[in-house]
């Protein structure tokens, strides 16, 4: 937990986005009395955070919220505020941000729907002060957006669940991977897929209509901050396809990685995205087009998202080159069928897993039963399970100049069953200039999860999503 929020403009240079990312003062504006209510709930994820800003609640009708000084207006605020979470109905909104704007409130956050999404009621609302409000200099995220998520600031400007530590059990710990999705839910539900998997993230923002700040300007700020190496983007569509070829630019130069997944890609997909967030779909194949001319990692999917994701920010926090395009796989397995299914994945996404050496095989026999086999994949058999140790084998294979990239295929069923090799793997690990990733053929025990975490590598439950995430590193050699 941190006890200081740096300044606004503390970060690569002045800008009012800051003010967003890492605020220092809040006001809620609509906060709720009920701490389970939409409008309540950030008040607490606040406090069990630990968000050593000041917090402001704004509500006409009660002189205290959730054990805060109320407010009957942003303007009676004594001191300037940074963020205004605004959390009112639609038909309220417009004089509240009127009122945010006149008190000197930097960026508004507009949690409120009705803006013409659904059934294109409130279309017009906020275009009738677009200019006015531009005017003022204040920004505005949203509407119909789901708040974001600060995690360098502690500070969960949502009311999504999945920032609830008491209903979650888990606390999200600051990362270097930034989400910026113009669904709040599924931006959110991103973030618990991936601390499910080991990876942790710098800001979650929800950007809903996007009738000023979008996507695409915040990515442009993320890239030039240290606290972000990576940016999911999950969208419906861009309003400027030649601004998005512009910031993909900037993180090919930056060495930074983009992750995107555009939805919307078929008829009924487009015009649920129009219903959504009134984002019109676009050409799907101008799109593609543009990810391929500048290495964008593109997910089609949930599970493809975090696959990718996973390989590319554990790789690169071990400092780990790119694979080459064919890269040689080395298996090292518990089982011999699950090994022949990874060799087909791998094979099928284009890796070489080749036939050791003769003197390679050689070093490799004294670590597996007669009956295994040394060719590649290594089949140490089930044999190892009860009692021996994977580590050795992976060793001979890492330091082998043989194979690019080695993936330990086993069971993690049972609880325990990685901890007696928990520290020689990360010991490995630290030391070996290849990637290791883990495929568990089985549903892995929590004990066994937490110690892959702990560990830091890639890790994966089925064979197609082990080759995924490896064929994930092939992309970077652009980069390089």
């Amino acid at each position: 937990m941190t006890s200081t929020v740096p300044a606004v403009g503390e970060l690569s240079g002045p800008s009012v986005l800051d003010a967003l990312l890492r605020p220092r003062s809040v006001a809620m504006i609509g906060a709720s009395r009920n701490p389970r209510a939409l409008g309540g709930r950030p008040l607490g994820y606040l406090a069990s955070y630990g968000f050593p800003g000041k917090v402001f609640p704004v509500n006409g009708s009660a002189p205290e919220v959730q054990g805060l000084s109320a407010y009957a207006s942003v303007l009676d605020i004594p001191v300037p505020v940074d963020l205004a979470m605004v959390m009112v109905r639609a038909e309220l909104v417009v004089d509240v941000l009127r009122d945010c704007a006149a008190a000197g409130v930097r960026v508004a956050v507009v949690v409120s729907s009705g803006f013409g999404e659904g059934m294109g009621a409130g279309a017009g609302m906020l275009e009738s002060v677009a200019d006015e409000l531009a005017a003022s200099g204040m920004r505005i995220l949203g509407p119909n957006c789901e708040g974001l998520a600060s995690l360098p600031a502690d500070a969960p400007l949502t009311f999504s669940p999945v920032l609830d530590i008491d209903a979650s059990g888990t606390r999200l710990r600051p990362g270097t991977i930034a989400i910026l999705s113009q669904s709040g839910g599924l931006g959110f539900a991103v973030a618990q897929w991936g601390t499910e998997a080991g990876l942790d993230f710098s800001y979650i923002i929800s950007t809903g209509n996007e009738f000023d700040l979008d996507c695409l300007e915040l990515a442009g700020r993320l890239v030039e901050l240290p606290d972000t190496d990576i940016v999911i983007m999950l969208v419906e569509a861009f309003d400027d396809l030649a601004e998005f070829a512009r910031l993909c630019g900037r993180f090919k130069e930056t060495g930074k990685r983009l992750v995107v997944a555009k939805l919307g890609k078929t008829p009924p997909g487009a015009r649920g995205a129009y219903a959504h967030t009134r984002h019109v779909a676009g050409d799907q194949a101008e799109y593609r087009r543009l990810f391929r001319a500048y290495d964008v990692l593109e997910a089609d999917d949930e599970e493809d998202l975090i696959d990718v994701v996973q390989a590319t920010a554990k790789t690169r926090r071990l400092g780990l080159r790119p694979l080459p395009a064919g890269a040689r796989i080395g298996i090292a397995t518990t089982s011999g069928g699950a090994g022949v299914w990874l060799a087909d994945a791998c094979a099928a996404r284009g890796f070489a897993v080749p036939e050791l050496s003769a003197p390679l095989q050689e070093r490799l026999k004294p670590h597996m039963p007669p009956f295994g086999s040394p060719v590649n994949p290594v089949d140490l058999t089930a044999q190892l399970t009860a009692g021996g140790t994977v580590v050795p084998a992976l060793r001979v294979l890492t330091e082998s100049a043989e194979v690019d990239a080695v993936v330990l295929v086993t069971s993690l069923s049972s609880a325990g069953r990685l901890e007696k090799d928990a520290a020689a793997l990360a010991e490995l690990i630290a030391g070996s200039a290849l990637p290791i990733f883990v495929f568990t053929y089985t549903k892995p025990a929590p004990s066994c999860v937490q110690i892959l975490k702990d560990l830091g590598v890639p890790w994966y439950t089925s064979a197609a999503r082990a080759a995924r995430g490896l064929a994930a590193l092939v992309t970077e050699v652009a980069d390089e």
